[in-house]
């Protein structure tokens, strides 16, 4: 993974969207069946590095969310605004028909723009999120996002538990994600994590048609076995499955097995 990490940014392209703001994407542009991976909070398109290095012959459209990598942060955030940014780059690269897959966050603007596509959206791929994400105010992470300061020190041992995995990954690339999400400013930080505080997406879960397929790790400290039934039940063609000794960080822990899991939703033959 540390050799795809080393020119990530280069790959980096640039939308100016109309009110001044830029969204950064990566795009492999192939003939095979069109992937948007959108990543999490505090990460970037980086997040799937090693996934996408994985799924040679497909379309992968990669961005930064607004406030995070190198795209700019809209003037408030909220997941709705994320999904509008992102229609806009997909009607932009011209992409009619799309599987959606979302990491924690992700998952829950993937869902957002599933209901907001309808049939344009050929499945949706939920890793390791929640419908309902709210934590206490008295929580270990609220807590540390309210502490926090400019500029916040990549260094600071938050940062050991928030990218924490249940299985090794690659220590070059763990270093470039804590230096990613300490460049975000604090402010940043907390106007997301509120955001989040108030969402309940399980009435519009109700409303995707697709077929959506939700991956879980059985030692996710985040959103575990519970949360994960729990977002199955809310739409009405999902599955689930849980995985044994993975966190919440299954494409950083094995990118291998979500490549395949892919591959066997969206295009059979290009499986190993």
């Amino acid at each position: 993974m540390h050799a795809v990490n080393d020119d990530w940014a280069a790959r980096k392209q640039v939308l100016d969207l109309t009110d001044g703001r830029q969204l950064a994407f990566v795009h492999a542009a192939e003939d095979g069946p069109a992937l948007l991976l959108i990543h999490g909070y505090t990460d970037s398109s980086r997040s799937y590095a090693g996934l996408s290095a994985m799924l040679p012959g497909f379309n992968l459209v990669i961005p930064d969310l607004p406030g995070h990598g190198a795209s700019s942060a809209r003037q408030q955030s909220g997941i709705t605004g994320y999904a509008f940014d992102i229609e806009t780059l997909i009607d932009h690269l011209g992409l009619e028909r799309l599987i959606i897959v979302g990491h924690s966050m992700g998952g829950m603007i993937a869902t957002e723009l599933a209901a907001k596509l309808g049939d344009r959206v050929e499945a949706l791929v939920i890793l390791a999120s929640s419908l309902t994400p709210a934590m206490p105010d008295d929580g270990f992470l609220a807590m540390a996002i309210e502490r926090f300061s400019d500029p916040i020190d990549p260094a600071d041992p938050f940062f050991d538990d928030w990218h924490g995995c249940a299985r090794p990954v690659d220590p070059a690339f763990l270093a470039v994600a804590r230096r990613e999400a300490a460049a975000m400013p604090a402010d940043v930080w907390r106007r997301i994590f509120k955001g989040m505080s108030s969402l309940d997406l399980r009435k519009l879960a109700g409303t995707v048609t697709c077929p959506v397929l939700a991956l879980s790790g059985a030692d996710d400290p985040l959103f575990g076995p519970h949360e994960q039934a729990r977002l199955v039940a809310a739409f009405p063609n999902a599955r689930g499955r849980t995985f044994a000794g993975q966190g919440h960080n299954l494409h950083w822990e094995d990118p291998a097995l979500v490549a395949n899991l892919l591959r066997d939703l969206a295009a059979p033959d290009l499986r190993d």
